[in-house]
């Protein structure tokens, strides 16, 4: 008998699953499940019990089981307690307020998990966060001491990581590491630094809002309107995060999500500051896989703790 982690990185739209083994290795690549993330709690439970009795059923002997089973969730979130705390935005309503691990256990039924089921260790993270611990861990970004993450999608999610550890308060780092919120131009970094952010400054030069995937097509086909956006864009991402990376001061900078696949169109500004100042950028379009490499990190810890 094999004992494996199950991941999940769980999205508005998605969820992203994996099964690692006990050395981090992610065996079967990455599937992909509908969230269903608007409907009913008993839906939504539902299909986190469904996607874990697929994924054994799929990828394991009959004899395996799950040793742990990692959660990756955006915030706003009770991650020690497991109770997501969502509400109002469109995803994940239904179950605020509710122990996940919970309900979810109640409704596995062709189970692979240890005989006692309820004492199945589950683990919640920000998904950012995960993402960070995996590109410290597993990723290029591993050989720098002092990493910034940023992932840029619906906004600015962004961990700081020193020596493979999550720094959630300091000095220098914003409550929580998280930079959304922190003031910018007119108002807040998310509202800049993100898919909407894009958007408008999309509308501004070409009148009318793209997607990133959009406007990248056009900046293939040499739009100068489009070059012109992400130049902007561009722009408003090192003006943004560069007093953090002046107060931080990292040896990494690791940029994420679904923006990040334009990077060759707005990161010429970062690169060049960071040049300068010494610091190597990464960049990781397709951020499932560390993630869940970045839950098993959770898991790692959590049992060199104990």
């Amino acid at each position: 008998m094999a004992s494996y982690y199950l991941m999940m990185d769980i999205g508005g739209t998605g969820v992203k699953a994996g099964i690692l083994d006990g050395q981090g290795k992610l065996c079967g690549g990455i599937q992909r499940f509908d969230a269903r993330a608007k409907e009913s709690g008993e839906v939504i439970f539902s299909n986190f019990a469904w996607i874990i009795e697929q994924m054994g059923e799929r990828f394991l002997e009959p004899e395996d089981v799950f040793c742990g089973i990692g959660m990756a969730f955006p915030g706003p979130f009770d991650y020690a307690g497991g109770i997501s705390l969502m509400k109002g935005l469109d995803k994940y309503d239904a179950i605020y307020g509710m122990d996940i691990r919970k309900e979810v256990l109640k409704r596995v039924t062709k189970t692979r998990l240890p005989e006692e089921k309820e004492k199945c260790p589950f683990l919640f993270l920000h998904d950012v966060e995960a993402f960070a611990l995996g590109e410290s861990s597993f990723g290029a970004a591993a050989e720098s001491r002092r990493i910034f993450c940023l992932c840029i999608g619906t906004g600015a999610g962004s961990a700081f990581v020193e020596n493979g550890e999550i720094l959630k308060h300091g000095e220098n780092i914003p409550a929580e590491g998280w930079i959304y919120a922190m003031p910018y131009r007119e108002s807040i970094i998310d509202d800049y630094i993100s898919a909407r952010g894009l958007r408008n400054v999309a509308k501004k030069h070409l009148g009318k809002e793209l997607t990133g995937a959009e406007l990248s097509e056009l900046a293939g086909g040499k739009n100068e309107d489009a070059l012109k956006s992400f130049e902007e864009f561009g722009t408003d991402v090192l003006t943004a995060v560069q007093p953090f990376l002046e107060s931080f001061c990292p040896d990494g900078v690791v940029i994420g999500g679904q923006i990040a696949k334009s990077f060759s169109y707005f990161g010429t500004a970062l690169e060049q500051f960071c040049r300068e100042k010494n610091i190597r950028v990464y960049v990781t379009a397709e951020t499932s896989e560390r993630t869940l490499e970045g839950l098993y990190t959770g898991f790692a810890r959590a049992k060199e703790k104990r």
